[in-house]
């Protein structure tokens, strides 16, 4: 099975840059949840960013587990020893983590770009079917999706005697090659296929917003969501493509190459909360407040 490659300098950097990158991440995941949540009326218009953030906490907490994990590893002198598949996902504490860290925010991503674009097109149903009970239940039922998909995963590595050469056990290597590969495959798509229909619904909403207020302000808020899914699919796709490449022995790469890629998703996070400030004002008022009361 391929496997991630690196020297102990290497994969050194990989597990303190993992630390660092997530750590400033929580940081981001912490501020715009303190701020979406700071009262009743904001928690419940944007109970689907607070959850989005949440899963994106839960990514940051991924490389924290994945760079801790990683650093005992190497530092006791096991890093090096072959490990099946099973073991990584069962004797590891971190690649549950880093699936549900990838998958909870694209399957939320999904829900809210579905939700915009129902209110854009279909307001009527938008109301009925959106409305604060039903939001609640549709969260739960992603983070279902999410738990049935970890479970696929270990359902693939039980028993999976197939060998890597070393312990860093990513998703790649935890599962078996067509779970992780379908794993990757729906981060993809997931992004790529909410950014395109935002997109057509943008077009569609331009041209029917001429003398429409409600239409106006909805294509407002479709923009900052555009934003924010065109820009996340660079950083969720390459590193998805990056291991699936590996997965399937297209090319190796060193720790160096996959921890400056991999960490692109955890830097949705932070990108995330220069756009929430720079386009929401309701944000970026509470967030200056914020700071001014600490200064």
């Amino acid at each position: 099975m391929a496997s991630l490659e690196g020297t102990f300098g290497t994969t050194m950097f990989m597990c303190t840059y993992y630390l660092t990158i997530g750590t400033i991440a929580i940081v981001a995941n912490a501020l715009n949840i303190g701020i979406y949540g700071q009262n009743k009326e904001m928690r419940k218009k944007y109970i689907y960013f607070i959850a989005f953030e949440v899963g994106e906490l839960l990514n940051s907490i991924s490389f924290l587990l994945t760079g801790a994990g990683r650093m005992t590893t190497l530092l006791n002198g096991t890093m090096t020893m072959p490990i099946t598949a099973h073991e990584c996902f069962f004797h590891r504490w971190w690649p549950h983590s880093l699936i549900l860290g990838t998958e909870v925010p694209t399957l939320i991503l999904c829900l809210i770009s579905m939700e915009r674009i129902c209110a854009v097109a279909r307001p009527l149903l938008y109301n009925r079917l959106f409305n604060g009970r039903s939001k609640k239940i549709m969260l739960a039922g992603t983070c279902s999706v999410a738990l049935v998909s970890l479970i696929a995963g270990g359902a693939s590595a039980f028993n999976n005697l197939t060998v890597v050469k070393s312990g860093h056990c990513p998703i790649i290597s935890s599962t078996a090659i067509w779970y992780s590969t379908a794993h990757f495959l729906f981060i993809i798509i997931g992004y790529v296929v909410s950014f395109v229909s935002l997109c057509v619904m943008k077009v569609v909403s331009n041209k029917l917003a001429k003398g429409s207020e409600r239409l106006r302000r909805n294509d407002s808020k479709t923009n900052i969501l555009v934003a924010f899914t065109g820009s996340s699919i660079v950083m969720v796709a390459a590193p998805s493509l990056v291991m699936i490449g590996i997965r399937w022995s297209v090319f190796v790469v060193d720790d160096t190459f996959v921890a400056l890629s991999y960490s692109a998703t955890a830097l949705v996070s932070i990108v995330n909360t220069f756009i929430n400030f720079l386009f929401r004002e309701e944000f970026r008022h509470s967030a200056l407040s914020v700071l001014a009361k600490i200064g």
